[in-house]
């Protein structure tokens, strides 16, 4: 616990003085909306997204809606609300409401020459969701940096993260896990962008159920960004285990963003 303080109150920390600029500078720069890396972007959008994984397990889809907003420039506050449909191998259909998110993120660095920014940031998990019925109930914490430069046509992201399980049952450890990925994305046109991203997962404390604690999955996710209407993106992907050491078989993954 004492390890999670220090990396929320040093992320806080090295946000005071960006949050101290004028209110009229402008908080980021423009990057294309990967799939599963995140953006080092200051965001005021709403999000309707979904996710649709199979694996030897059964099959999992996620529906959720998010509101992105900016409390100051560099400075911003998502709320997330997820909806799960699971049907477990076997066992009946459940469905309902998921685990909360809340997600603070501070732009720490930009410059306008480089056309790159670095933002870092921590997410809050809240156990909204039924343990017993498998859809959640899962208290965590996720610190994660995320940086982003373009290089003439091409978009480059990269972000990495460590969350940190903070309600396992007493007898059983709590999971950590480590998770990074890159993306690169071409700028084809005004309206498109074909993408494609590297993603790695391991899991370095916890339940060893799976045969996956200890071991790191690497996914590929090759998609798109589309524009049909101003100011709004739609973007789809697919999500390829590259390695037998897997979570799921392959994951659809969409969402329609709207700026405001």
């Amino acid at each position: 616990m004492r390890l999670i303080i220090g990396l929320v109150a040093a992320l806080l920390l090295s946000a005071v003085p960006a949050l101290a600029l004028a209110e009229d500078e402008d908080p980021s720069l423009s990057f294309f909306y990967p799939l599963l890396t995140r953006r080092p972007v200051i965001e005021r959008e709403l999000e309707f997204k979904f996710v649709h994984a199979k694996g030897a397990d059964g099959r999992e889809t996620e529906l959720a809606a998010a509101i992105e907003f900016p409390v100051l420039p560099r400075w911003q506050i998502e709320l997330e609300v997820p909806l799960l449909i699971v049907a477990p191998r076997g066992a009946p259909v459940q469905g309902g409401a998921g685990d909360l998110e809340i997600e603070n993120k501070f732009l720490v660095w930009k410059s306008l020459e480089h056309r790159a920014q670095v933002a870092a940031g921590f997410e809050l998990r809240l156990p909204t969701g039924s343990q017993r019925r498998g859809l959640g109930g899962e208290a965590a914490i996720e610190p994660f940096v995320t940086g982003a430069i373009a290089v003439g046509d091409f978009d480059l992201l990269a972000s990495a993260a460590y969350e940190v399980n903070l309600n396992a049952h007493l007898h059983a450890p709590r999971e950590h896990e480590l998770t990074a990925g890159v993306a690169a994305g071409y700028r084809w046109s005004r309206w498109f962008t074909p993408l494609i991203e590297l993603t790695t997962v391991t899991r370095t404390r916890g339940d060893d159920e799976d045969g996956l604690r200890g071991r790191t999955q690497v996914y590929v996710t090759p998609g798109f960004n589309t524009r049909p209407l101003p100011r709004t993106t739609l973007r789809f992907g697919v999500q390829l285990p590259a390695t037998t050491a897997r979570g799921f078989d392959y994951a659809l993954h969409g969402a329609l963003v709207r700026e405001f």
